[in-house]
């Protein structure tokens, strides 16, 4: 309830409004929802204006229903947040992903319309101004579809599309130029350079929402179509899957062994950086051709993505799986392929049994690859180490933390609700990272502790709209120091372009829109441990 004598700042009623419209949208509450745009519309975020109590009362009427209804009585705090009881995540928000599209424009109007609408499809989506941020997304997350304007900054459309052609028909990506210039000569260039679509600006959203679908399921069926991964060499992840779904139903009536074997190829980043793209898929080639010419003709040699193969060994155990990849680490072929003094390559070995989870078996084998350089697991047998000297040389070469020191993830929103959501979110991929997970109230906070400024890699969840020192004024004090030691997921509004242009231009490495989907946040986190060098 307001007291008799409230003086609220619109700013402040700007900053409640806001807050709530993200939280009511994360966890579907339509009526809450509604009623933030209304005050949203009502309020100024750089509003001057100061609100006495009976100014409030009509104004906030509607919000004071919902309060009682939901039998909630928040008292007026400084930050002026208000916030509904929590429900669960619909199971709308929780719809698997259709495909993964991304898109480049300058236009960031259109960025993030055209964002947020394939994000509502149940895309995940990738999103920027930038063609270098572009091209690499494109090489880390392979994506099912790719929307690419003609006009860039420091580069146009076509230069950008010649340098991920060769790549698209390899994979079947397809790519959709845009473009206000629909001229005959733009259009031809256009397919001849290999984009498999054109729409003129301006264009129709449920058409473009159309085009998008029927590119993306044509690669899918192509994709599910092929056994081999096109990159390597190697099998498909879903040929992986099915060869072991069905090893274990074996197994199930006739007890024999299988092994499973997660082996990664650490500092192939750095590779592609230091070189290309092209040279690393080339690599990555040969590392596969190596160990394929070692294994037997049952095992199923697959890629998943980047510098991660797997591998089914049917009929043999974990010990005899740990002794064949050992001698293959140490062959002459493949020393000669890696540089040693910036990648090498580590794996871990688990037994399969009958009654075991395919996800399990993924989580144990990656569990594997996460510990193996902590005492425990040096221990084990089952996961080949690295000596000492070894580490040390490693630790100066990489400017990633080694694998005993956990990566830092801060979740920084003045939402209670928000914050414990997205801590819940987070704490569920301890299982699969090292983390040291933080939780603060707004930036000041955050930059008021000294544990973010330590030789450490940092990811932040950060929302843009807090009271005191906001996400944009972190954002901007972290770059000033040019420090490129944190990761950046900017939080903004759906309607909030300016901010998300702010934050873009700012540094943020992604950003993403409340309301938001958990899964889809899920995976953006995924991609940028990924990105710091921490994802195994």
């Amino acid at each position: 309830m307001l007291a008799p004598d409230a003086q609220i700042s619109e700013q402040e009623l700007y900053r409640m409004a806001h807050s709530i419209k993200g939280t009511a949208g994360t966890i579907d509450l339509p009526e809450w929802y509604s009623e933030s745009l209304r005050l949203l519309m009502t309020f100024k975020e750089n509003g001057q204006r100061i609100f006495d109590h009976d100014q409030l009362v009509p104004i906030l009427g509607t919000l004071q229903e919902l309060i009682e209804q939901s039998d909630l009585h928040p008292v007026v705090t400084e930050s002026q947040q208000t916030h509904p009881a929590t429900h669960s995540i619909p199971p709308s928000m929780n719809a698997p992903r259709v495909g993964k599209v991304l898109v480049i424009d300058d236009d960031i109007g259109l960025l993030t319309l055209l964002k947020d609408e394939l994000t509502r499809q149940n895309f995940m989506v990738l999103a920027t101004t930038q063609p270098e941020k572009g091209l690499s997304w494109f090489y880390d997350m392979r994506p099912d579809c790719v929307v690419l304007d003609l006009i860039l900054p420091g580069m146009n459309g076509f230069e950008l599309l010649a340098q991920i052609q060769d790549l698209c028909e390899r994979h079947f990506i397809p790519v959709m130029i845009v473009s206000a210039s629909s001229n005959k000569e733009t259009r031809m260039q256009s397919y001849s350079m290999g984009a498999e679509d054109f729409m003129a600006k301006p264009f129709d959203l449920d058409e473009f929402l159309l085009h998008i679908r029927k590119l993306t399921s044509k690669r899918r069926k192509l994709t599910e179509l092929l056994l081999l991964d096109s990159v390597t060499g190697a099998y498909s992840m879903p040929f992986l899957e099915r060869e072991l779904e069905r090893y274990q139903a074996q197994s199930r009536m006739k007890a024999i062994d299988i092994s499973f074997v997660g082996i990664d190829l650490q500092g192939l980043r750095h590779y592609n950086e230091m070189y290309n793209f092209a040279k690393g898929d080339q690599l990555l080639h040969q590392v596969s051709d190596v160990f394929k010419a070692a294994l037997r003709l049952e095992d199923i040699w697959a890629h998943e993505r980047a510098g991660r193969f797997y591998l089914l060994q049917p009929g043999i155990t974990a010990e005899q799986s740990t002794s064949l990849i050992e001698g293959i680490l140490q062959s002459k072929e493949l020393n000669a392929l890696i540089p040693s003094d910036m990648m090498r390559i580590r794996f871990g070995v688990v037994p399969v049994s009958f009654n075991t989870d395919r996800s399990q078996v993924f989580d144990q084998v990656n569990q594997q690859l996460l510990n193996m350089e902590s005492a425990e697991v040096e221990a084990n047998p089952i996961v080949s180490g690295i000596s000492e000297d070894e580490k040390a040389v490693r630790k100066q070469s990489s400017p990633t933390p080694s694998a005993d020191e956990p990566l830092r993830l801060a979740i920084i929103d003045d939402d209670p609700l928000i914050r414990n959501i997205l801590e819940r979110q987070m704490l569920d991929l301890e299982q699969e990272y090292l983390l040291d997970i933080r939780v603060y109230t707004d930036g000041k906070e955050f930059l008021s502790d000294p544990w973010h400024d330590e030789s450490a890699q940092y990811l932040l969840i950060l929302d843009r709209m807090m009271p005191r020192i906001n996400g944009m004024e972190v954002l901007s004090r972290l770059r000033n120091e040019a420090n490129s030691n944190y990761t950046v997921l900017m939080l903004t509004g759906v309607d909030d372009e300016q901010g998300i242009t702010e934050a873009i231009r700012a540094g943020a490495d992604d950003y993403m829109t409340k309301p938001f989907s958990m899964m889809e946040l899920e995976a953006r986190v995924r991609r940028l441990l990924s990105k710091v060098g921490t994802a195994l």
